[in-house]
Formats: structure tokens, sequence, C-alpha cells
């Protein structure tokens, strides 16, 4: 087996079992043995789980992140104001795309970056500098789509969408219930507009809750303690 095909062979794998069991969940030499390679070859091509995990990422997020900024470039460049609609486009379209033009690969990676979200194990620095701000520029275009939500709302409710779009996207392939005997299951492409439908009614949902913002009062500092009050 030559490097390439060995180093691809770990990286699927990889993905495959992170995906399953979450980046602390899985051994190096787990990796190498569901890889059928000697216990040297994940060392030798990435030496570290964090760079193995780095190598994940970056063999398919430059393509997805590249068309999220174009979808986000031509939102600003609008003249008219973003739409929740939009916004929402923006998160779930890239990766919906990878998913359906890739296939397994497409639904593996899904699923190993849903896992990495969940588990709390995207280094928003590491993203940052290899793949953009595009995740940073969601955030305001949001609040712009939603001028009368405050913006702890706006927040709550991006956070639900990501997390959403992500878990539903890695099981996109799998056929979801039917809403009775006779009906058709929907493919995977109507599936994917169906979830940008849902998390788009979300976003502008009527706010029924109370966001407060506590700002202590000029003046009123805590006594020190044992103080008589």
């Amino acid at each position: 087996m030559s490097d390439r095909s060995a180093r691809e062979r770990i990286l699927n794998v990889a993905e495959e079992l992170f995906a399953e069991s979450g980046l602390e969940g899985v051994s190096l030499r787990a990796i190498n043995a569901a890889a059928g390679l000697s216990p040297a070859a994940l060392h030798y091509h990435f030496g570290t789980k964090e760079k193995l995990l780095e190598a994940i990422l970056l063999r398919r997020m430059p393509a997805l992140m590249a068309k999220r900024r174009e979808l986000l470039d031509a939102i600003e460049n609008d003249d008219d104001p973003p739409t929740a609609r939009q916004v929402v486009e923006a998160i779930v379209g890239p990766l919906l795309d990878l998913v359906l033009e890739q296939g397994d690969d497409g639904i593996r990676y899904a699923r190993f970056i849903a896992r990495a979200w969940s588990d709390r194990r995207l280094d928003p620095a590491f993203i940052r500098e290899h793949f953009g701000n595009g995740i940073e520029r969601i955030g305001p275009m949001a609040q712009r789509a939603l001028p009368d939500l405050p913006p702890e709302l706006v927040s709550i409710r991006l956070g639900i969408a990501l997390e959403t779009s992500l878990r539903s996207l890695a099981d996109l392939m799998v056929p979801a219930a039917t809403s009775g005997p006779d009906a058709a299951p929907l493919e995977a492409r109507e599936r994917g507009a169906a979830l940008i439908d849902f998390i788009s009614g979300g976003f502008e949902a009527t706010n029924h809750i109370a966001i407060r913002t506590f700002k202590p009062k000029a003046g009123n500092k805590r006594s020190p303690k044992g103080a008589r009050q």
C-alpha cells in the first residue's frame, strides 16, 4: 500500500471511529488496528491524535467554508436586509451539498463534525486560522435579519440552529419516519430542504420568553465580607 493510500485509509477509519465514539473514546492503537496497518503507521503520517484530528478537518473543510463565504458575501452585497432563511441556508447549505455530492464520504464527515461539535472538540482558534471567519459573520447577520429580537435570544437560536443542522445532516441518509403507511418517504434533498424550512421557522418564531440582561447599578458595590449591612 502506498503512503498516500495508507494515509487516506487512516483518515477514513479515524473519521468513522471518532464519529461513533468521540475523540477521547478512540485510541491510536484502535485506529491502526481497524485500518489494518502497522502500529507505527499512524505515528509516521500524523504523529499525535490532535494532528490527526486537524488533518481530518483540513481534508474537506476548506471547500465547505469557501462555499459558505460565497453565500455570506452574496447576502452582504445585497442591498436588501438579510432574511432568516438566507442565514439558515448559509449554515446548512454547504454541508448539505457535501453530503449529497459525496455520498458515504460526505455522511461520514458530517457525522464526524456533529460529534466533534457536540464534544466541543472543534478549536475556534484553529477554525479561524485555517478556514476564515464564516461562523463569526453569521451572528451579526442573523441579528440584522431579526432586528426585533434581543441579541441574547438570537445567539440562543443560532446555537440551536447549528446543533440541529449538524445532527440532522449526520443522519440525512437514514430513512425518515413517514406520516402513514401510504406516505412516500422524502428523498435526501427534500429532507434537507425541510430542515432549512424548519430551522428558518424557528429563527422567526415569536418570542415568548423574557430575555433579561443584568447590569449592576452604578455605585452599588457589594460590601466587603463581614462588613455590617
